[in-house]
């Protein structure tokens, strides 16, 4: 069974040294995290075969770290043993009630730990494959804010026709704003079908012609997806058919753009462990710069890296602060500014992207320019 990656998460140093050398003796290739939250980051880079984790680390605990990888379609059947000092019963069962498939005490005794990896990964190896069994195709861009009303979902919709039509990627637009979607109107699409209309079926148990059902296409060539298309109805869309729903675009797009709502809920956070770049929207005045950077400082606190991530200005030009303080405020540049114009107000009443609407436009110039920092931050496979 040897040449097996496995994920350890410790935050004692000494233990970290002492298991991963051991089990990189017995030929296992072996990753280290000193809590749950820089494990997430190992395991969005590539999944392991076995994940073991101690219960008790900073910032994120194994049983979180456990109950995040069991949400995610994608990790949900990676073994995973637990280490704890603890030896209450309640303790013990608390691990398993999330997911954990096994449990070895501190201090650990090595050759059982040992013989539970073994016999871990093996009944893995029978069922199908969890790691690397999801093929990564397209890039995954999020559209982040903090604030209603900075205008993100137009920057969406417009990024993706113009990588669309600038650059001839195949591009989709995934609308996640669960209770007030507005990416059809902006491309004058109605959806007929949304994930809501799933309920409590699973979409990894259908095939691509049933999710074809979901999917429609714009005259640019773009294809959308809605998670929803009233408020009422968001509560029916479930997080394993929202991370469905994005593989599938990624199988059939070279960039999938997905606009969320101004929140981190734990559907906003699966996407975001989806993401490939997120591109944070901000207006000039002060409660929304104060949104975005509570945004940036959540995207620091997961670990999310800095070179993926874009921060752009949108509708400057208006009252607000000027670029100075903003570049002080944020401790940064912008990566982009986007003048404010009426141009994008009338676009949308036609329910036609900028892009096109008014192709020869400044804000159809800065558009194409935001397409290109997407491109060049998050490139496509060749």
């Amino acid at each position: 069974m040897a040449g097996e990656k496995i994920l350890f998460a410790d935050d004692e140093e000494q233990i970290r040294k002492l298991v991963s050398t051991f089990l990189q003796r017995r030929g296992y290739n072996v990753l280290v995290a000193p809590d749950g939250m820089e494990a997430l980051k190992l395991v969005r880079q590539e999944l392991p075969h076995l994940v073991i984790t101690d219960v008790n680390m900073p910032y994120m605990n194994g049983l979180e770290l456990t109950r995040r990888l069991r949400e995610n379609h994608k990790t949900s059947r990676i073994p995973i043993v637990m280490l704890s000092a603890r030896k209450q019963a309640e303790d013990i069962l608390s691990g398993y009630q999330v997911g954990v498939d096994d449990y070895v005490p501190k201090p650990v005794e090595m050759a059982v730990l040992a013989a539970k990896v073994e016999t871990l990964l093996r009944r893995s190896a029978a069922a199908p494959a969890a790691a690397g069994a999801v093929a990564r195709q397209g890039k995954v861009v999020l559209f982040l804010h903090g604030k209603g009303g900075t205008g993100a979902t137009t920057l969406a919709v417009n990024t993706a026709v113009a990588l669309g039509t600038s650059s001839s990627y195949r591009t989709a637009v995934f609308d996640l704003n669960l209770e007030f979607p507005n990416a059809a109107m902006l491309l004058d699409l109605k959806p007929e079908r949304t994930l809501a209309d799933i309920g409590d079926n699973v979409l990894a148990d259908q095939d691509d012609a049933y999710f074809s059902n979901f999917v429609q296409e714009h005259a640019s060539g773009v294809t959308l997806v809605s998670a929803s298309d009233r408020p009422e109805a968001a509560e029916l869309v479930s997080i394993t058919n929202v991370q469905q729903a994005i593989d599938r675009l990624k199988a059939r797009a070279d960039y999938v753009i997905v606009d969320s709502a101004a929140t981190f809920s734990q559907i906003t956070l699966a996407a975001l462990d989806a993401s490939d770049g997120v591109v944070v929207v901000t207006n000039a005045n002060l409660p929304s710069l104060k949104a975005a950077l509570d945004v940036i400082f959540v995207l620091t606190k997961l670990q999310y890296p800095r070179e993926r991530t874009l921060l752009v200005l949108n509708r400057t030009g208006t009252r607000g602060l000027d670029y100075e303080q903003i570049e002080q405020f944020f401790g940064r540049k912008p990566d982009l500014v986007i003048p404010c114009t009426p141009l994008f107000d009338d676009a949308a009443d036609q329910g036609k992207p900028l892009v096109l609407a008014g192709p020869d436009s400044t804000g159809a110039a800065t558009l194409r320019e935001l397409a290109a920092k997407i491109a060049s931050a998050v490139p496509v496979e060749a």
